[in-house]
Parts: C-alpha cells; structure tokens; sequence
C-alpha cells in the first residue's frame, strides 16, 4: 500500500489575547485617573464654603411651580419743593340791617329857666319836646309840675304833632310864692296817647330852689 498521504489539518489561529504592553497601558492610564480623581477632590475642599447664614430657602410645593420675581427697587423722586398757595380771606359775614321801628319816639330835650326863680316874682320856663322816631308823633298832651308834691301840675297844653325827627318848643309861666327845694318835673304824651318805640323817656325832671 501506497502510504497514505496525510495532510495535516489547518490549525486554528488561537484568538490574540492581551499583551503584557496593553495591560501596562490599561494600568497606566487608571493610574492618572485616580490621581485626577484625587487631585480634584483635594482642590474642591480647598475652596471656601459659600456661606447660607442670609440665604433663605425657596419653599417647595410638592407638585406646583413656584416661580420667584424679584422686587424692583423703590426709587424716591423728590418733588421740588412748592411755594405755599395762597389762602384766600374769609368773607366777613354780613350782619342783617335791623327793622325800623316805624313809631315815634318822644322825649324832653331841653329845660331851661328864663332867670333862676325867685320867690314872689314870676319866671317862664322854656322846654324842647322832640320826636327821634320814625313817624310823626300825632297830637298829645304835655304838663309841668312845680313841684312833684303839689296836688296837681302847674301848665298842661296840647302839642301839635311831631314829624319824624323834628321838635317843637313849649312854655309855662309861674311864680312860686314860698321858698324850699323843690322837684320840678315836665312830662310829655302825660296821657300816653302816642305809641312810642321808647315809653321810658317822656319826663323830665330838676331841683329848683327859689331865690329869697
């Protein structure tokens, strides 16, 4: 028999595994990531901690977004300073003007003797009535007494009217026939026949003490 020709089998190629070079560069390059990771470490301790004593925490809502608007800063504008307005015066409150009393007003305005009376010699006594109303009096009656204690007057007479403002003289001649100190008295409206705004001021009265 011929020798059979063996043909050897093709070997595999056994798969490349790793070289003792790769493995120094695996450990090479872990190396400098430990000492980065290191080196990094060291520098973040180093810096200085932010300080969260005036930082207030921004509560959370569970499920809600809370969004924060910053308040813009209240700037104060100052107005220039403004002249002070004038203030107008108060109106002075005008005071009514009175109703006139529309009646006469009489009243003895003058009483004089011709001479000082003496005793035994007759003497004329001069009076002045007038009228400071505003109407005319109308006609009364006006008397003279002596003497108040005497039991009646020494000169009653009638008296035309009186305008508003006006005044009319009267006269009475006596003598008185004993000596004392007497009141003398004039009177006008005696019977209180004119309506006077003023009723309190028809008379008149004087001490006379004759001459003796």
């Amino acid at each position: 028999m011929e020798d059979e020709q063996v043909i050897p089998a093709p070997q595999e190629n056994p798969k490349p595994g790793p070289t003792n070079k790769t493995l120094i560069v695996i450990i090479v390059v872990l190396v400098l990531v430990i000492i980065a990771g290191v080196a990094f470490f060291l520098g973040s301790s180093k810096k200085t901690p932010v300080s969260t004593e005036n930082i207030t925490p921004t509560p959370t809502v569970e499920g809600a977004e809370i969004s924060v608007t910053e308040t813009p800063t209240e700037t104060t504008t100052l107005s220039p300073t403004k002249k002070p307005t004038a203030t107008a015066s108060p109106t002075p409150t005008s005071t009514p003007t009175p109703t006139p009393d529309n009646r006469a007003d009489l009243y003895i305005s003058s009483y004089s003797f011709n001479h000082p009376p003496v005793m035994g010699e007759a003497f004329t006594l001069t009076v002045i009535i007038s009228n400071q109303g505003n109407v005319a009096s109308g006609d009364f009656y006006w008397e003279w007494w002596a003497t108040i204690s005497a039991p009646t007057y020494a000169c009653r007479a009638n008296v035309a009217s009186i305008p508003a403002h006006g005044a009319r003289t009267v006269f009475c001649n006596y003598t008185y026939g004993g000596w004392a100190n007497y009141t003398t008295r004039a009177i006008a409206d005696v019977d209180n026949g004119v309506d006077e705004s003023n009723e309190g001021n028809n008379t008149y009265s004087q001490n006379v003490i004759p001459v003796h």
